[in-house]
């Protein structure tokens, strides 16, 4: 009975395994975005590391499941040390308060590190502990799967559908921004752009709200040590030449003296959030971004996410070259949509109004 226990420990290790390295497969940028972000040191970040990495996690995982004795050991110690490796990396992350993607499963989707990351992390080092036991005791999966009897089979079958019946549920409950209901669009309500004092290198302090008196403003909010970051900073200047009336203005909540030129791209203004307002109003986590208008009304956002924002910027883009031009060359209305609701009324900055991901908000600039 012990050993048909254990069996599912090398089960379940390589599940993960080839699912998260078919998944960095479809997606290299996200784990090369994750590395940095979570300051993985830069002996292990190369780029030759990155590649490499999700053909190391698919064989670990084919060997989990063909190995046994003292073979399953090296493998499972192996798998031991690397889930030690990212037990690290979440645990340094969680200390440091950052707010990053780990890139577990690549395209599979946003993996927003968090107590709960650390807490799967554990379950899986003890897991490959397990599985190292089981070849220590001369077996593995495939000598386990030949002696067990029927009722062993019934119950390892049962094991395995209550799992995967678990992973769908959870992963149908993770919500879509492709998929929206044309209530949900209608159910839009634009609020008044939040309180939040922003402070320039010439130490010069603004509003919100004075920083759009007079025009629409994007604000891109971004942190040096987020990868993902990086790639929304790299495409700002394309942004801001099409854009238009529309300024981009990138806030932070480190020092502005010591930002990389890689998140501070020509042609956008640089502001250091005071006391994080704007974050606590506006970031799901970062990158985010989030559309005021010049009428003292939110626009459209908050969003966050690479691949958001960008579906973000694209929308108003496209809004931008069907609006209709006033004498002065500024649109007369301005339809964005906002892929999360704001929700001031949050004990925290993160995770608002998932009940409406999209909807139009009309901007009179």
């Amino acid at each position: 009975m012990t050993e048909t226990a254990l069996v599912l420990a090398p089960l379940a290790c390589a599940a993960v395994l080839l699912l998260s390295g078919v998944a960095k497969y479809a997606d290299t940028d996200a784990t090369r975005s994750a590395f940095v972000s979570m300051r993985v040191p830069r002996a292990l970040s190369s780029p030759t590391v990155v590649r490499l990495l999700p053909t190391a996690e698919i064989a670990l995982g084919v060997l989990l499941l063909v190995t046994w004795s003292w073979t399953l050991t090296v493998v499972a110690a192996a798998v031991t040390a690397l889930f030690m490796a990212y037990w690290v990396l979440v645990l340094l992350v969680l200390r440091r308060g950052d707010e990053v993607d780990c890139g577990c499963f690549g395209a599979a989707g946003e993996d927003r590190v968090s107590w709960s990351t650390l807490a799967r992390n554990t379950l899986l080092v003890g897991l490959a502990a397990l599985a190292a036991a089981l070849g220590a005791g001369g077996s593995g999966v495939i000598p386990a799967l030949g002696d067990l009897g029927s009722a062993d089979v019934a119950w390892l079958l049962m094991a395995v559908a209550v799992t995967a019946t678990a992973v769908l549920v959870v992963g149908l409950r993770r919500p879509s921004g492709e998929q929206v209901a044309d209530e949900d669009l209608l159910d839009y309500e634009r609020e008044p752009i939040p309180f939040g004092l922003l402070r320039d290198r010439e130490d010069v302090s603004v509003t919100l709200r004075q920083l759009a008196s007079e025009k629409p403003q994007l604000l891109l909010l971004l942190s040096s040590t987020c990868g993902a970051c990086h790639d929304v900073a790299a495409k700002v200047p394309d942004w801001i030449a099409r854009l238009g009336p529309v300024e981009v203005q990138l806030l932070f909540t480190e020092p502005l003296d010591h930002l990389p030129s890689e998140v501070t791209p020509p042609g956008a203004k640089v502001w250091y959030d005071v006391e994080g307002g704007a974050n606590f109003a506006f970031a799901a986590g970062r990158p985010s971004a989030v559309l005021l208008g010049a009428d003292g009304l939110i626009a459209g956002g908050p969003v966050a996410g690479t691949a958001a924002i960008t579906r973000f910027l694209d929308d108003i883009i496209a809004e931008l070259a069907a609006a209709e031009l006033d004498a002065e060359g500024q649109p007369t209305a301005l339809a964005v949509p906002a892929a999360v609701e704001v929700d001031h009324g949050h004990d925290h900055g993160h995770d608002h109004g998932h009940d409406h991901p999209h909807a139009t908000a009309d901007h009179g600039a």
